[in-house]
């Protein structure tokens, strides 16, 4: 791993809180303002890899991963999430 590049597994507990139909959306959603609340940015500036998006999606709307490992790497002022 290089300078500027950080780990983490990210918490998807409370996406079991959203109603079923939403819950790879809200899986974005906290995805998303986990790794802003970490890195200190706004979430705006938090862009997520296509792969992982794929990988949030892959067991449909309903279904939710529990957690998921994620490698931030800052590009510019942008921070990119990808998979490890």
């Amino acid at each position: 791993m290089s300078e500027g590049e950080r780990e983490y597994v990210v918490p998807l507990d409370r996406v079991l809180l959203a109603p079923k139909y939403r819950r790879a959306e809200k899986a974005v959603s906290v995805l998303r303002s986990f790794v802003a609340r970490h890195v200190r940015a706004r979430a705006s500036d938090v862009k997520l890899d296509p792969a992982l998006n794929e990988l949030i999606w892959s067991r449909g709307i309903r279904a939710s991963w529990r957690r998921i490992r994620v490698k931030v790497s800052k590009e510019e002022d942008k921070y990119r999430v990808s998979l490890p």
